[in-house]
């Protein structure tokens, strides 16, 4: 009895440092480095779990802006390592700039199980 006792304390002890750590976040937004090119850009929400669009075209040099509208901490993560953002809490964004055409696959580094989403840049 007293081992399924440490052992739930160990559990519940174990997911309350999970949650508190992916429920901290940067304040600080990051973006790719590029010098010029088209302005505007696409936004990606993050609700529900899940990325809205889950596929944007964008020209090469515009940037995306990723808004995360869930409660719970969400990333906007390259597959190939390209960009990747911290931990965006409630209303959080995260920015980078596409200098360079091609598909970008990305996902959320927290919730594994989303959808993989894609960016797909054209010249």
């Amino acid at each position: 009895m007293k081992n399924k006792i440490l052992t739930l304390l160990l559990l519940v002890v174990t997911v309350a440092i999970v949650i508190y750590s992916c429920s901290k976040s940067s304040n600080q937004q990051s973006a790719g480095t590029g010098t010029g090119g088209p302005t505007g850009g696409a936004s990606v929400s993050i609700q529900n779990f899940a990325f809205v669009p889950d596929t944007i075209r964008i020209k090469a040099g515009q940037t995306v802006t990723w808004t995360n509208k869930d409660s719970a901490p969400h990333t906007a993560t390259s597959l190939n390592g390209v960009f990747g953002s911290n931990n965006l809490a409630t209303n959080q964004t995260f920015q980078f700039t596409f200098n360079t055409a091609g598909t970008f696959s990305y996902h959320c580094t927290v919730h594994p199980m989303m959808a993989t989403a894609y960016v797909i840049v054209t010249n």
